[in-house]
């Protein structure tokens, strides 16, 4: 079964900040239209569920075109191929958007460099709010009440257990950065060790 209402949330950046919970995600405030969302990042390893992180500080989307025609605001994805995301099958320029080798592990909290996925959020937030067409699009899932989205990582490829249920393919989440002073895009990628590369058209690992 796929994730609750996959979408993109396309917005003007604010602010951010660390939740106080003990699994921290780092908080995202998004303006679309004079309404404000929420974009929750997943920023800490934990054990048992290692999280897997690529920054691609020159990324190019499969369809910058589909992106710039998206509304302001959540956009509910329901078709497969672009804008929806996957890690597994997505390509630009004929090649993949991402791939398992160029995934970096973060380690767990108190080791060395365990704050690098966060800086990197930091990093690219603060560039997109100092740009004044700065624009951020966040993949994953709706929020129950529809007030911001969460699973900003690769929802398939789950072994059976908790997550299994989350399986699905043209779902995965993804944080995107558009930065027009620059004429950049910067993207990034969070996966979970726990989570298979070879998935089947359900999303299941084969």
């Amino acid at each position: 079964m796929p994730v609750y209402q996959y979408s993109v949330l396309k917005g003007d950046p604010q602010s951010g900040s660390l939740s106080p919970d003990s699994h921290p995600h780092y908080l995202i405030n998004v303006d679309a239209g004079g309404t404000t969302y929420q974009v929750a990042v997943n920023i800490e390893s934990t054990d048992g569920s290692q999280v897997l992180y690529f920054i691609n500080e020159n990324f190019t989307p499969p369809d910058a075109g589909a992106l710039d025609a998206l509304a302001v605001g959540m956009t509910q994805l329901s078709t497969q191929g672009n804008p929806a995301v996957d890690y597994v099958r997505s390509t630009a320029n004929g090649q993949p958007i991402v791939t398992l080798s160029e995934m970096q592990l973060l380690p767990l909290p108190g080791q060395s460099a365990s704050s690098n996925l966060q800086n990197a959020v930091i990093q690219y937030l603060n560039q997109a709010i100092a740009d004044d067409n700065g624009t951020i699009y966040a993949f994953g899932s709706q929020y129950t009440d529809g007030t911001g989205i969460h699973d900003i990582h690769m929802n398939q490829g789950n072994p059976p257990g908790a997550y299994e249920k989350d399986n699905g393919i043209w779902q995965d989440g993804l944080l995107v950065f558009e930065l027009p002073a620059s004429g950049t895009w910067a993207a990034i990628f969070i996966a979970f060790q726990t989570e298979s590369w070879t998935t089947d058209s359900n999303g299941n690992p084969q």
